[in-house]
Order: structure tokens, then sequence, then C-alpha cells
């Protein structure tokens, strides 16, 4: 296991000098990072659970990849598998927890936590999922891949989302709703092989619109249930939550953007950091959007 971590280092260590910058430079920008993350925190309370919800949501759920924990089940014995997860899991949770806790954000911690734990259950035992029924088209191959691998999680969001009512706990189905939006956001790890992306005979334009527009109708489903409980808390809350629901399709064209403008590879560190500053400064979708979607469109006339 030592030489697990020690090569996990290793890759974090090329990442970085492969964006272009020495190793200690690229730890001191992670750093700062960090710390403007902790004043974005303090300046605009309201909101420090979706930002590091989404961070800590993106972690674990690119940690979970299917083929890289079969890759350790084969390599590992199950203690040590169960090791090397819960390490993982802990790894990334456990910057944030300062956060949240300087923000008193007791229940962030607690879903945090719960988090981590499910992540590590998903990957430990994986429960034959393909003859689950989804409420999404052959076509979404994202979210029905999504749906699937962490249909519990999504079990347990709208679980206590019904809970909240008979505690008349106003912030708690907002609080569920971003998580699950940030969880549908992470579909878009999933990388197509570029046959499929090939056999949609459709122009590099009209192929964007359409995963664009695909993803917002799938992401509205997805939410719906969160947004109708709203409704009987008033309409001032339900307004958070219409504005919950624009702020992820907004995210989800980005993401979206982000992950043709680098396919056939996996949305790399450089993508994340740039979607992570995205998201605490979002007038900067001004100028990300039309750079996206032209890299994107440039990329992808190679493969239609």
């Amino acid at each position: 296991m030592k030489y697990y971590f020690r090569l996990q280092y290793a890759i974090f260590r090329r990442q970085i000098e492969d964006i272009g910058f020495p190793f200690i430079v690229g730890l001191l920008l992670c750093l700062l990072l960090y710390i403007a993350l902790f004043a974005v925190a303090i300046k605009y309370p309201q909101y420090a659970p979706w930002i590091l919800g989404y961070v800590s949501i993106s972690l674990l759920y690119k940690l979970a990849n299917r083929d890289r924990t079969d890759f350790l089940k084969n390599i590992f014995t199950r203690q040590g598998f169960l090791t090397i997860r819960s390490t993982e899991n802990i790894g990334c949770i456990l910057p944030f927890i300062p956060i949240a806790i300087y923000e008193r954000e007791w229940l962030l911690i607690i879903l945090l936590l719960l988090l981590g734990m499910v992540f590590t259950i998903i990957s430990i035992k994986r429960i034959e999922t393909r003859n689950i029924p989804t409420p999404f088209r052959s076509s979404a191959f994202e979210f029905i891949i999504l749906f699937r691998r962490l249909w519990l999680l999504l079990v347990i969001c709208y679980a206590l989302a019904g809970i909240s009512i008979y505690f008349d706990n106003i912030n708690l189905p907002v609080v569920l709703l971003g998580i699950t939006v940030l969880m549908a956001l992470g579909a878009y790890d999933i990388i197509e092989d570029e046959y499929i992306v090939w056999n949609n005979a459709l122009s590099a334009s009209r192929f964007i619109t359409y995963k664009i527009r695909t993803g917002s109708i799938q992401l509205s489903i997805l939410i719906a249930p969160f947004i109708l409980l709203l409704l009987l808390f008033g309409m001032p809350i339900f307004l958070w939550g219409i504005l919950c629901w624009v702020s992820g399709l907004l995210l989800l064209i980005l993401v979206i953007l982000m992950k043709y403008a680098a396919y056939p590879r996996r949305i790399g560190i450089t993508e994340t950091i740039a979607c992570m500053i995205i998201v605490m400064i979002p007038i900067l979708l001004v100028a990300a959007y039309p750079y996206y979607y032209k890299k994107a469109i440039q990329n992808l006339k190679q493969y239609l």
C-alpha cells in the first residue's frame, strides 16, 4: 500500500509538471486556491455548502470510477482495498472540514462524512445494476450509468428530503438538491468510445447542442422531486430551488463543453481547477463558454 500511495504522489507531481509549473509552484498554487476557497466561504457563507459539496463530490466520484476500483480489487486484498478506499475518501473530505467547522455548517459535515462512507460502500460491493429501470432515454448514457451506479445515494437524498417535511427543516432539501446537481455533473466524467461519437452523424455544433439539450432535460428530471417538494415550504424557498436548478444547468453546459474540449481524455487537473475558479467567480462564465465551445468544436471535427 505504501508503494500505491507513493505512485499516486508521483502521478500528482507529473500532472502538475505537465501543466508547465515546477512542482513547488503547483503546490503553492493549490495552497492559494485553498486559501481563496476559505476566503470566499467567509465572505459568502450562503455559497459555502455548494462549493464544498461540489469539490468533494467531484473528487469522490473520480476516485470511485469502476475501472479504477476493479483494478484495485485485483491487486490488493479485501482489507487492503478497504483501507485504500477509506483513506482516499477521508483525504478528499478532510481539507473541507475546517471550513465547514468555521462556518458552523454541522449538517454539511455530517453529509460529507456520509458521502465518504457511501462511496466506500459502493466501491466495496458492486451491485448488479444492468436491469435497474431509469427515467432516462437510452441516448443519454451518462445519466443512465450515473443513476445505476449511485441509485442508493440518490434514494438516500430523496428519503432525507421527504423526512425534512416532518421536521420542518427548510434548508435540508435545498442542500440535497445541490448535492444531487453536483452528482449529476459527475456523470460527464464518463468517456464514450470514439466510434460512439462518430456514429451520431452530426456536425460538431449540432452534436454539442444535442448533448446540452439532452443533458439539461435529464438533469431537470433528476431534480424535479426536490423542486416540487420545495413548493410545500413556500414561494421564497421554492425560488431558491429554482436558482439551484438554473445554476446547475449553467454548470452542466460548462462541464459538457470542457468534456468535449478535452475528448478523448478525461477532464484533467487544469479543467478541474478552472471549473472551481469559475464556480467561485461566476462572471467568468461569459468568457469560459465561448472559449471551451470553440475548443470543443475544433476537437470534435476530427471525429464527426
